[in-house]
């Protein structure tokens, strides 16, 4: 009898599957009395037009070795129908739905398990997301997109003041999730990268995932129907995990934002019927006119200081000592994807293994003094990284994606509209 049963859509991401079997294959799951508990590993391939031989028979091996298998799908239907393929195919109660390029550790999976052990009201529970295996970025939470999020957002898009508080507003919503340590913290919204959901409990949350959306707003839908059902959603203290985040999607770029925005309006239309189409419209049409497009290139803090251009990494200095504050680090002066650092003392530099998972493009920083309960901004900063400090570990193919794939996160920066991703 399997009784867990871990979940992965790939597409183009052959090497990236290959390490986060083999992570999950090092670090896999326990009882709670310690005892190894049963998996297998399903893989549904969305036709990946990238081949790569070695890697995929790497893939298929590792799923075999567990008594999972690779599913071959014959198109790239979209990542819920993907993921609904790897349901059909998977035999265990605990099912664990996992992006490809992630790392799992040994403080993964476990208790994530323990959580819902003891809380049946819990109807999914994720890790606390990390950009680097260092585990000292914290990945943005998401937020549960809104009728209210959407009009607020889009005004911040076009009004700097309000774009100054609606990005502090996120900011204490992050602070409060990556504060929670070892205890648990419910939150809006789940990750798409990697939770836990038991397969008795979809009925409940009426059905795995909705196929009408193409790609993003899956993982939104789903939380929705979680807590429509009742039930929480949880960050576990103490579970930790790396996403090396958007690497498995910089394939198709055009393709891939055709299915967000159809997956977006589908969203809104479905949760808030015609009014949620009409206002989602309405506000697109907005940001996408000529005096939008202006607005939006507003930078919303003019006194920002310039820590110019070089080949290694800024350094922050502050007026006095903190003892403790945030770093937030976005690639757009918004932050409304912002990830985050903390840190102490009167002076700052990201850590090597941060700046090595980026390439040269400009990056702002907000630094928050966290000794103050009013959380105040001590500072914004910009710097211009001319190209990487070491060379990504994963190879030519990996930086070429990683290339894109700060290319693609800043234009999201500057369309960002209160969507979350599930990448």
């Amino acid at each position: 009898m399997v009784e867990l049963s871990l979940l992965i859509v790939n597409y183009n991401s052959w090497r990236l599957c290959v390490e986060a079997l083999q992570s999950f294959a090092e670090h896999p799951p326990r009882r709670a009395d310690g005892s190894a508990m049963s998996w297998e590993a399903i893989v549904v391939d969305n036709a990946s037009p990238m081949r790569d031989p070695e890697g995929e028979a790497e893939v298929a091996r590792l799923c075999e070795a567990t008594g999972g298998r690779l599913v071959r799908h014959d198109e790239n239907s979209g990542y819920s129908k993907g993921m609904n393929l790897a349901l059909s195919h998977a035999r265990g109660e605990w099912l664990l739905v996992s992006n490809p390029d992630v790392a799992f550790l040994a403080n993964t999976v476990d208790p994530l398990l323990r959580a819902m052990e003891r809380d049946p009201r819990i109807g999914t529970a994720m890790p606390c997301g990390f950009l680097d295996k260092s585990r000292k970025t914290r990945l943005p939470p998401n937020i549960l997109p809104t009728l209210r999020d959407l009009l607020g957002v889009t005004l911040a898009d076009v009004w700097p003041g309000w774009c100054r508080r609606y990005s502090r507003k996120r900011t204490r919503e992050a602070v409060r999730v990556w504060g929670a340590g070892e205890q648990d913290v419910d939150i809006a919204m789940l990750s798409g990268a990697c939770f836990v959901v038991r397969r008795s409990d979809l009925g409940a949350f009426g059905g795995f995932f909705d196929e009408r959306f193409p790609l993003y707003y899956e993982d939104t839908d789903l939380s929705m129907r979680i807590l429509r059902a009742g039930r929480r959603i949880v960050q576990v203290g103490g579970a930790e995990l790396v996403h090396f985040y958007d690497r498995s999607g910089q394939t198709n770029h055009e393709e891939k934002m055709r299915r967000y925005w159809a997956s977006r309006r589908l969203y809104y239309e479905k949760w808030y019927g015609r009014l949620g189409a009409w206002i989602y419209d309405l506000t697109r049409k907005l940001l996408e006119s000529k005096w939008g497009d202006q607005r939006k290139q507003l930078n919303p803090h003019p006194d920002f200081h310039d820590l110019g251009q070089s080949h290694g990494k800024p350094v922050i200095r502050l007026e006095k000592p903190r003892q403790r504050f945030l770093v937030e680090m976005a690639l757009d002066p918004k932050f409304f994807l912002a990830a985050g650092l903390f840190g102490s003392g009167a002076e700052w530099s990201p850590p090597d293994e941060t700046m090595a998972s980026f390439g040269p493009t400009t990056y702002w920083f907000r630094v928050v003094d966290l000794d103050d309960v009013r959380q105040p901004v001590l500072g914004i900063y910009r710097y211009a990284l001319l190209y990487p400090m070491v060379t990504m570990p994963q190879g030519p193919e990996a930086d070429a994606a990683g290339l894109r794939r700060r290319a693609d996160l800043a234009a999201r920066e500057r369309r960002r509209n209160g969507g979350a991703d599930a990448g």
